[in-house]
């Protein structure tokens, strides 16, 4: 490649890249398109070259980007011009959106901002590819003192769970939880199994006057709770 044709080159991407700045200056992010959202955060890994073809290949392997900002490091790479760099950027923006997610759901009484919870889970465990449990602990005004994954993957919860909620809530100083599952496959029924955890979780919190407000089950982004379906 010829000097002058590659000075030709880099003014090009240059120009462009100069361009798709001052649209979201002077227009805001939501004059973006989903593929020049992804080109300006690539813009920070890639510098100097073309990165349509990247772009390309990524909405054609994850199709959307919310999958690619959650496909796992290893998922990514293999598509052509991605590397660690940019997976590592990926990461540290899902670990944003979840920062973002738990800031807005401890501000204020979560009863009132049920939006904000459902939102969090669907944050913290939509794009979970195995089972995870989580629980969200809440004060006397119903502010969020923490939230834990309790397991990861298939366990006995029925026997388990219940006594080690009752323990950390206590551990806590809690007088409410809300507890939370993802369901990998998507579906939001509750099997068996875990509308019998519920039950025995209620039972034992009861005996400790502590509040189960829900359980909340998450598929992807959708998202349901025991209360709403009259099980709790």
């Amino acid at each position: 490649m010829g000097e002058k044709t590659k000075k030709k080159q880099d003014d090009f991407k240059a120009g462009h890249r100069g361009r798709m700045r001052e649209k979201l200056y002077q227009n805001g992010g939501e004059s973006l398109s989903r593929q020049e959202l992804l080109e300006m955060l690539l813009f920070f890994n890639l510098r100097r070259r073309d990165i349509k073809p990247q772009v390309k290949s990524l909405y054609a392997r994850f199709e959307t980007l919310d999958n690619i900002l959650h496909a796992p490091a290893e998922e990514l790479t293999k598509v052509r011009g991605i590397g660690h760099q940019t997976a590592d950027m990926f990461a540290i923006i899902r670990a944003i959106f979840y920062r973002l997610g738990q800031e807005q759901v401890t501000r204020e009484d979560v009863l009132s901002n049920w939006e904000a919870v459902l939102n969090f889970t669907v944050k913290r465990l939509g794009h979970e590819k195995i089972e995870k449990f989580m629980v969200i602990y809440l004060n006397s005004q119903n502010e969020v003192i923490a939230d834990e994954i309790m397991s990861s993957g298939i366990v006995d919860r029925t026997v388990i769970f219940p006594r080690e909620i009752a323990r950390q809530a206590l551990h806590h100083r809690a007088t409410a939880v809300i507890i939370v599952h993802n369901h990998p496959t998507g579906h939001l029924r509750p099997s068996k199994a875990d509308i019998d955890m519920t039950k025995r979780t209620k039972d034992a919190l009861n005996t400790l006057d502590i509040t189960l407000h829900d359980h909340i089950i998450v598929g992807g982004t959708k998202t349901i709770g025991f209360k709403s379906m009259g099980l709790l």
